[in-house]
């Protein structure tokens, strides 16, 4: 579990890095603002996202899903706003950087802990 946890982190934190260096208007003014940023997002995911996704079930329906990408860029937002040294420039930036980030972990995430298949 422990194992687990800090995996997330640092994949986080990894994303994060690469993301920054695509995004222009997400910013980190150090390594640590960086790895802050992986442990408060780790635990905003944990915690406020499955309430923002069961009050959003309507329009998550309606918009067939596409929604959840507003939600994540919501809680990359309130990452912002707690993580003293990151910054984002407009809510844009927060939607950019949600998909990428979702791209960049899920990329990192098959590359360290790839799936078996059974034959």
């Amino acid at each position: 579990m422990k194992r687990r946890i800090i995996a997330s982190w640092i994949i986080n934190a990894i994303s994060f890095f690469i993301v920054s260096q695509i995004v222009a208007g997400m910013q980190f003014e150090n390594f640590v603002s960086v790895l802050l940023a992986g442990i408060v997002l780790g635990i905003i995911n944990a915690t406020l996202k499955p309430l923002f996704i069961v009050i959003s079930i309507p329009i998550s329906v309606l918009t067939l899903g596409l929604f959840l990408i507003i939600i994540n860029a919501i809680m990359l937002e309130i990452v912002a706003a707690i993580v003293p040294g990151f910054s984002l420039v407009s809510f844009w930036t927060a939607i950019w950087g949600s998909i990428l980030l979702s791209i960049v972990s899920m990329i990192i995430m098959h590359v360290l802990f790839p799936r078996r298949r059974i034959a």
